[in-house]
């Protein structure tokens, strides 16, 4: 089954929004055994929105459109889809209640504005959205074919989808079984683990099954899907399991988790399972380490505190480096990321720590320590250790790539009860 996803708005083509909806959108649906054939970004006007249904609606079953449905004169979706399906407006009064009592519970004014948006198509099916007050839409179309029109505000999109979307679809169409399973990798490249894989992948090609890499900076995803009849499910179910056991064997060490795991919750989960604490010292990556660990909920549990120590005077007063080591070998040196993190270590009182030091550019650089050189450090419970690490020329990357290469240092680091035993 095929559905083309529909994004309306201004504010995309002109970038100052990004699509994350259609991302969600594509993730979900492919889950549930749908062919996304296509996203479209397109403005919000009558002409885009009524050409662009004519197009997908010969290829698609589904379509899916998000954006347009705000209480303003610029939202114009509903109108324009009561017009294409012929279908006056009228008011829902409960929808029209459900609104009010939405405004009145955050202290708001309720405006007639507001009551407008229960002003809803006549033969739609609407879909009631509980955290917020445009309505989602379901048209059932010629051929049985589906147009669904949803808010573009994030939340209330997933949840529209998950609550409502989602299982009208599934009761409506006979979708296949489809199951997918995503490996997480950190420390190796895309092609070096590509070619520890290759006879793998072959048999994946010869099985029948989908593969795909899908590589962030210090991590890569490898992403493999199996599809059949419903009836087959556990039969599909043992065919994953088995290629999934034969990854695991060959990537060893490199796999950090399964599904949408990231490395931080993997941190976090193997200090928490220690009963053990970590603290950061961070130059160059100005405090990405700590956000990234911060962000995840029960970090505190783990996560003690950070040092943000851009200039060498922080180093010395707050993390205790030595003037003299600062002098004789400059900030991005081993011997200063060293000192960085067991300064942290000892002054937050934690069992890790980890620090970054380097040259993230523009300009700074030298020949000796040019742009992208970055050292890093982890200290533990049996002393500390050092890398050095060249993460290309450009800023942003160079401080996501040595945020995730300190963290897969500290990780490894954590899995070995120390920092003696690692690699260079």
């Amino acid at each position: 089954m095929n559905v083309i996803l529909v994004s309306i708005g201004d504010e995309l083509l002109l970038g100052q929004t990004v699509n994350t909806n259609a991302a969600w959108m594509g993730k979900r649906l492919t889950e549930d055994g749908w062919r996304v054939t296509r996203v479209e970004c397109i403005p919000d006007t009558q002409e885009a929105i009524i050409s662009t249904l004519d197009r997908v609606l010969l290829e698609a079953h589904a379509v899916i459109l998000t954006g347009g449905l705000g209480p303003t004169k610029d939202d114009i979706t509903k109108n324009v889809l009561a017009s294409y399906v012929g279908s006056p407006l009228v008011m829902h009064d409960d929808i029209a209640l459900s609104i009010e009592q939405w405004f009145k519970s955050r202290n708001v004014p309720f405006l007639e504005v507001n009551r407008l948006q229960a002003m809803l198509p006549q033969d739609c099916q609407v879909l009631p959205n509980r955290l917020g007050t445009a309505s989602g839409m379901w048209f059932d179309m010629p051929h049985g074919k589906v147009i669904v029109s949803l808010p573009g505000v994030p939340y209330e999109m997933e949840a529209l989808m998950d609550e409502e979307v989602l299982p009208k679809l599934r009761s409506h169409f006979k979708l296949p079984t489809t199951l997918y399973q995503t490996m997480v990798t950190a420390g190796i490249g895309e092609s070096s683990l590509a070619a520890i894989l290759e006879s793998w992948e072959r048999r994946l090609e010869e099985g029948g099954l989908s593969l795909a890499y899908l590589p962030s900076p210090g991590q890569v995803k490898v992403r493999i899907g199996v599809q059949g009849r419903s009836e087959d499910r556990e039969a599909l179910k043992g065919v994953m399991a088995k290629h999934v056991q034969e990854f695991l064997e060959l990537a060893g060490h490199h796999v950090i988790g399964m599904g949408d795991v990231g490395l931080p919750e993997v941190v976090l989960e193997a200090l928490s399972s220690r009963g053990q604490t970590l603290s950061t010292a961070e130059s160059c990556t100005g405090g990405t380490i700590a956000a990234m660990l911060t962000a995840i909920p029960g970090a505190s549990h783990s996560m003690w505190g950070g040092v943000v120590a851009y200039d060498n005077k922080v180093k010395r007063e707050v993390l205790s480096v030595h003037e003299a080591t600062l002098m004789s070998q400059g900030a991005v040196s081993r011997e200063v990321v060293e000192a960085m993190a067991l300064g942290a270590q000892h002054r937050l009182g934690t069992d890790w720590a980890v620090a970054t030091s380097g040259v993230a550019g523009p300009t700074g650089g030298s020949p000796e320590k040019p742009v992208g050189m970055v050292w890093m450090a982890v200290a533990g419970p049996d002393g500390v250790r050092a890398w050095c690490h060249h993460l290309g020329r450009v800023r942003s990357l160079i401080v996501e790539r040595a945020a995730r290469r300190a963290l897969t240092h500290l990780l490894l680091a954590i899995q070995e009860g120390g920092v003696q035993g690692l690699e260079d």
